[in-house]
């Protein structure tokens, strides 16, 4: 009778076991990592994602749960200020919601492409043959200025991109590059993904809202200091003004000079004192509203800084002074 209940005893001892070594492996990982509950990702998603991520727990910045200074961004859909320097959050509202990039996007895009030409694979002083037209008037975008068999090279291409936003750029340097704008939207995807920025995801090169198409303000802080390590991406940020041509299917060369998006740039609204800009990519699109992500460094100091509001420009960059201003 006792051998048969020992017998019976040993399944539960094999799972008392069991869920005593979880717990010891449980709390250890909470000793090494004490805020781990804090953070966006919990302990067992954050060990699921380190195999397909390159990030561990340290490189969470900003919690869920941070709302530093949020009560003074009411007109703000998110906000964020860091000080990357020394990874300090000066400012936190809605950064782990999801959200429309608009042309935020833009800042991956180029990034593929200089990847491509970082590789070998494109050139550029390459020139480019349009091969269609492009029409993106029925999601409220201007008419094409550039047609089907016009030459331009992927260098004016980038700096039109970034400069000016231009969105049928984008999807020229799309097609380019990887052969279609799906194609392009894959490369994106899986750029995104290497840096951490789990919570994006891009259908287009250009940003213009689609329900599959989404990031974060956090996402967009990895992308934007991503963006910063690109020399060509910052050398075309400091632009105040660019001019280039390119020959139409007749023959005719097509001169334009085009004036950065960002306000601070263009001279639209003065930039709080000491403070320089190194990338930077604006956005406006219904579902967005009017976005703009920074790069900024002062006294030696790096901040990234991202803002939208659905109001106005206006609003957007009184906000984007007010973020600025917090630093002391």
């Amino acid at each position: 009778m006792i051998k048969s209940m020992l017998k019976s005893l040993i399944p539960v001892v094999i799972i008392c076991i069991f869920f005593l070594i979880v717990s010891i492996f449980n709390n250890s990982v909470r000793d090494e990592y004490p805020e781990a509950g804090q953070m966006k990702f919990g302990i067992s998603e954050m060990l699921k994602a380190s195999d397909t991520t390159e990030y561990t727990m340290d490189d969470t910045v900003v919690y869920r749960s941070d709302n530093t200074n949020a009560e003074l961004f009411d007109d703000c859909y998110y906000a964020l200020l860091i000080n990357e320097t020394d990874k300090q959050v000066l400012a936190a509202k809605n950064v782990h919601e999801r959200m429309y990039p608009a042309s935020m996007t833009k800042y991956m895009t180029a990034m593929v492409v200089c990847d491509k030409i970082n590789s070998g694979d494109i050139n550029l002083n390459s020139t480019v043959t349009l091969t269609r037209d492009y029409d993106l008037t029925y999601d409220g975008v201007a008419p094409a200025d550039i047609f089907y068999g016009d030459e331009i090279t992927v260098k004016d291409l980038l700096y039109g991109l970034l400069i000016e936003s231009n969105n049928y750029y984008a999807l020229i340097l799309a097609d380019y590059v990887a052969g279609s704008e799906e194609a392009f939207a894959v490369l994106m995807n899986q750029k995104a993904k290497s840096i951490g920025a789990t919570n994006t995801h891009y259908m287009n090169p250009h940003g213009l809202d689609n329900p599959e198409h989404y990031s974060t303000a956090y996402d967009i802080y990895l992308i934007t200091k991503e963006a910063y390590k690109y020399d060509l991406i910052r050398t075309i940020d400091e632009f105040e003004s660019y001019s280039y041509s390119y020959i139409s299917s007749e023959g005719y060369l097509i001169n334009r000079e085009i004036t950065p998006t960002n306000y601070f740039l263009n001279g639209n609204v003065e930039l709080p004192a000491n403070f320089d800009i190194h990338v930077w990519k604006t956005g406006t699109t219904d579902g967005a509203g009017n976005c703009l992500s920074m790069y900024v460094t002062r006294d030696d100091k790096t901040y990234i800084v991202i803002a939208s509001s659905g109001d106005s420009k206006a609003v957007l960059y009184d906000a984007m002074v007010q973020l600025l201003c917090l630093v002391k």
